[in-house]
């Protein structure tokens, strides 16, 4: 190094990131340790020249993104307007950015949350069976009660009989402040990768692993499968 005495021994340095993305992690940080750990607060800032990217390469192909693209933009700049009514309703909820479902779907009349279901699975009553069907559809959402919510909804619209599943959630015996939990608190409660207390399925309602059972056949973790038969205690998919 010719200069041992400047940053990086006077090397011309790249880095790469965007700014948009999340903060580091902080281990029991709070706001302001968070903030001054990024790089943008270090001694070596002072010295970067910041170059941007204005053009996204990905739209000189895919022009019809370009509206999507541009809100997002928006959004991530604060320049979109916020609403303070949630689905479903929260109490402590902070406003949050609207999404403009005219972006991607032609409606006949205004958003709501059944109209966009009819729209992600229309005829669904025949083509509940369909294979490609189901494959082909999806609603992604960011919070696991709007899933169940949606959930409930799409299998309630479907035909066919409806077969109901219980957890069998129990305490361990011996401790006296856990046998105070009554077995119904225990019900409410659903943990990430666990399927809920109670699970309604029907005839061809897609569904995913949420443990290896065996390899060697696909039957992994994330598996999407298709319910065909449903029993007492029986599910073949």
């Amino acid at each position: 190094m010719r200069r041992p005495y400047l940053p990086f021994g006077s090397k011309v340095v790249v880095f790469g990131g965007d700014f948009r993305q999340c903060l580091l992690v902080v281990s029991r940080g709070f706001r302001a340790t968070i903030v001054s750990a990024a790089f943008s607060h270090s001694i070596f800032w002072r010295q970067v020249h910041v170059l941007t990217l204005i053009e996204n390469m990905r739209l000189c192909v895919d022009t019809l993104s370009r509206p999507y693209v541009k809100y997002l933009l928006r959004a991530s700049n604060g320049q979109e307007s916020s609403i303070t009514n949630h689905f479903p309703s929260e109490a402590d909820a902070e406003p949050s950015i609207k999404v403009k479902i005219t972006l991607y779907l032609e409606m006949d009349q205004a958003p709501s949350l059944e109209t966009f279901m009819h729209v992600v699975f229309p005829t669904l009553t025949i083509n509940y069976a369909n294979q490609g069907y189901m494959d082909g559809r999806a609603i992604l959402t960011t919070k696991n009660v709007v899933v169940n919510f949606l959930n409930t909804q799409i299998v309630e619209a479907m035909p066919r009989q409806e077969h109901v599943f219980l957890s069998a959630d129990s305490m361990e015996r011996g401790d006296n402040q856990a046998m105070a939990i009554g077995t119904k608190f225990l019900n409410t409660i659903t943990l990430a990768g666990m399927p809920p207390h109670r699970l309604a399925l029907k005839f061809g309602v897609p569904v995913i692993l949420l443990r290896n059972l065996d390899a060697a056949l696909g039957l992994c973790n994330g598996t999407h499968l298709i319910i065909l038969r449903l029993a007492q205690r029986l599910i073949v998919a």
